[in-house]
């Protein structure tokens, strides 16, 4: 270990005028006192980031948010439009169980097991609303059409996704056996929808 500079100055046989001995007094001080290259290369290693940087991670998050809030808004409504096809499925089976017993199809919503919203509705539905909320979608009973010969039914369901958008609406009737999209613009994604208009 290097030991005192002052001791190791004073060793040297050459003799020094003071003010050169207190100058080389200095230097090896200030020598003794430098840390290794090693040290150094630690210490500029620990820097913060740069602007540049930062704006690189930002555009990259944006581009992903760009790609992804679409899909997955996507996909959130078109699986509650299948919740609401899976019911109006059920409707169906419903509408054809309550003609079955009654010998004519039900004029409210709430006519229907799955649909009404208490037991008095199930024994005089008639009093009920035509109205029913299930799954994020509002379901009713349509007004047969005045041409209508034979016995008939619709059942629609609708959900408002984007304040300035038709609502997203599917029906079933007597004389379909799937339900139907009538709006299949209501489901698109719009970035300026999502960010002022959209609705939960």
């Amino acid at each position: 270990m290097i030991g005192d500079p002052e001791e190791i100055f004073n060793s040297l046989p050459v003799r020094r005028h003071k003010k050169c001995k207190r100058s080389s007094l200095r230097r090896l001080r200030r020598d003794r006192k430098k840390k290794p290259k090693g040290d150094v290369l630690r210490m500029n290693s620990k820097r913060g980031f740069t602007l540049v940087e930062l704006m690189v991670v930002v555009a990259i998050i944006a581009i992903l948010a760009v790609v992804a809030i679409p899909a997955y808004s996507n996909y959130v409504n078109r699986t509650k439009q299948g919740q609401a096809a899976s019911m109006l499925f059920t409707a169906r089976l419903e509408m054809e169980e309550f003609y079955t017993d009654n010998g004519r199809y039900a004029s409210t919503i709430q006519c229907l097991p799955s649909f009404a919203s208490t037991s008095s509705c199930l024994a005089n539905c008639a009093n009920c609303a035509n109205i029913s909320a299930v799954h994020n979608y509002t379901f009713y009973v349509s007004v047969p059409p005045t041409s209508a010969t034979t016995p008939y039914y619709q059942v629609a369901a609708t959900r408002q996704i984007y304040a300035n958008a038709a609502a997203d609406m599917l029906t079933i009737s007597a004389t379909t056996d799937t339900p139907i999209v009538q709006n299949t613009a209501a489901l698109k994604f719009s970035v300026f929808q999502w960010l002022f208009n959209s609705n939960p």
